[in-house]
């Protein structure tokens, strides 16, 4: 990714042009943001040194609003991810596992809803990365626990990097299992 003030960086904020991740955002968005009544999404930020005290978070708020993390379609995504990457600084490493559990706790309340009321929500995870994760048996563990649950994970690959551990996650080739052998219920990963 590189550092965002610097041209050369996948994250550089050009007054002229979209960067990848601006890009992806954009792209992405479009096609999912239909499938959402209130267009209101909640934007997650991971691996930074966040302000005021540049605390190392691997799960936060885009909009640094941690009690309501909610942006206003995708332009409000944009305006958040673009104020952000100015204010933080990137920090490794890069460990994906807990806001797919994040994720995992609103879906599971959704299906424990369900079941109760009747009630149904699913939820998609849109993943932004440039390949490298290092935490990869526990986002892999995190997605087996995921496919029992009404939610769905999208990986956006940003840039040029190696991206044979999403190919991995993306399941397409078997059945992805956990570390300790558990086996997805479902392939809920698509990587692009």
């Amino acid at each position: 990714n590189g550092n965002p003030a610097d041209s050369n960086s996948l994250h550089y904020i050009n007054p002229y042009q979209p960067n990848e991740y601006q890009q992806a955002i954009q792209a992405v968005g479009n096609v999912c943001q239909d499938y959402d009544t209130d267009k209101m999404f909640p934007a997650l930020g991971f691996g930074a040194q966040i302000p005021p005290n540049n605390q190392v978070s691997m799960e936060f708020a885009i909009n640094f609003n941690p009690s309501n993390p909610y942006c206003a379609g995708i332009q409000g995504i944009l305006e958040a991810y673009t104020n952000c990457i100015r204010q933080i600084r990137l920090y490794g490493p890069t460990n994906v596992a807990l806001i797919i559990y994040h994720v995992a706790r609103f879906a599971d309340a959704a299906q424990k809803e369900e079941a109760t009321k009747g009630a149904h929500a699913y939820y998609t995870l849109l993943l932004l990365t440039d390949g490298v994760i290092t935490d990869m048996d526990k986002t892999a563990e995190a997605i087996v626990y995921a496919s029992s649950l009404p939610m769905s994970l999208i990986i956006v690959g940003v840039g040029n990097a190696d991206f044979t551990d999403m190919q991995f996650l993306d399941g397409d080739d078997g059945t992805l299992k956990a570390p300790n052998g558990q086996p997805a219920q479902r392939d809920i990963v698509q990587f692009v």
